[in-house]
């Protein structure tokens, strides 16, 4: 299956420790953090990926190339970074190479979950859509979510406390034909517009994930993430 890695944010919040570097490019025990999604991703079989790039996607290209190195096979979707469109909005950008199922994941996210379980629980399906949800109860950030049975019930990035209990993975599954109806909708567009859309239209399935994400948007996150490389032994440069 093919995975998306929205990698064109500005990650502001590390321009102390990163300067001008995009997030993908972070180094993260000693490796651009991209390699760590690479390695993880290959580990269960997953490698056509393709990034949606931005800000300082030259420098992505640069390194990454065609992917090969890295045991990947990587091609590139680009917007103009002084003109972002947005999550949702670079997966509509990105609408000519999206295969009919496709993964997103965020170009900040280290999320050590079943893979293969995650896309075939998806393709068994008949939903529009699937997300990935951890039982947080606002332990890693502020729970989002609710599910009922297989499906997500309540997704909200302003939920009160009280109101879920989970929280969006950040790995999440589309058919292409969720997108084609976002085409020519006002920009920027956030994947959670998409989401939410979904969840009002009970289209969304749930898939629990039994590990906590990672992410290295901002230096406690990279710090959190090394700590637990290290304790796996993944940390080798």
């Amino acid at each position: 299956m093919q995975v998306v890695i929205l990698a064109g944010g500005l990650g502001t919040r590390l321009r102390g420790v990163a300067g001008d570097l995009p997030k993908s490019l972070v180094p993260v025990a000693g490796r651009p953090f991209i390699e760590r999604q690479f390695e993880l991703l290959a580990r269960h079989g997953f490698r056509n990926v393709l990034l949606c790039v931005g800000y300082r996607g030259d420098l992505i290209q640069a390194h990454v190339g065609n992917g090969a190195r890295f045991g990947m096979e990587v091609s590139y979707s680009q917007e103009d970074p002084l003109k972002l469109l947005g999550t949702g909005g670079a997966l509509v950008n990105a609408l000519a190479q999206l295969e009919e199922s496709f993964m997103v994941m965020y170009g900040d996210s280290y999320l050590p979950v079943d893979y293969r379980a995650v896309a075939a629980g998806f393709l068994d399906g008949r939903s529009e859509a699937m997300m990935c949800v951890y039982r947080n109860q606002g332990l890693w950030d502020s729970s989002n979510v609710r599910i009922d049975g297989d499906r997500v019930a309540f997704y909200s990035k302003t939920a009160k406390p009280g109101e879920a209990d989970y929280i969006d993975y950040g790995l999440s599954l589309f058919r292409r034909t969720v997108l084609e109806s976002y085409v020519g909708q006002p920009l920027p567009l956030d994947l959670a517009r998409i989401q939410g859309d979904l969840v009002r239209r009970g289209e969304m399935r749930a898939f629990v994930a039994k590990d906590r994400p990672f992410e290295v948007g901002k230096p406690e996150g990279i710090a959190d993430l090394e700590h637990q490389l290290a304790a796996v032994g993944q940390d080798g440069q």
